[in-house]
């Protein structure tokens, strides 16, 4: 089993890479239509999930999804500032379906145990 603090380790490395990914120039073509949008909501999932395994002790759920859709926010107005990058709506509305979708699995898992 993973400790809380494995988990909470793991989280800021992925805000890291987060952070850098989505701060470096777009990529080549797409394999597939809504690519960009899978791979937000995918991102964000996973963000959510290992915040959650780190921090849920301290913090409630919805306080976590809401600065992490935060981070969403601040990182498509980072977009926005440079040449190369927008800013999208529809990324914010991927980056929090993402995390509503981990939301969810958790409180399910929570009432199934």
């Amino acid at each position: 089993m993973i400790s809380r603090h494995k988990y909470q380790i793991l989280f800021w490395l992925c805000i890291a890479a987060t952070i850098s990914i989505s701060l470096m120039p777009g990529g080549g073509k797409p394999l597939f239509q809504m690519q960009d949008k899978v791979a937000h909501a995918f991102i964000y999932g996973a963000l959510f999930f290992v915040c959650a395994r780190g921090y849920s002790n301290k913090f409630p759920l919805w306080a976590l999804a809401l600065v992490l859709a935060g981070f969403g926010l601040s990182m498509e107005l980072a977009q926005s500032m440079t040449t190369y990058r927008q800013a999208e709506g529809w990324d914010m509305l991927a980056n929090s379906t993402g995390i509503l979708i981990i939301w969810l699995l958790i409180l399910w898992n929570r009432r199934a145990a």
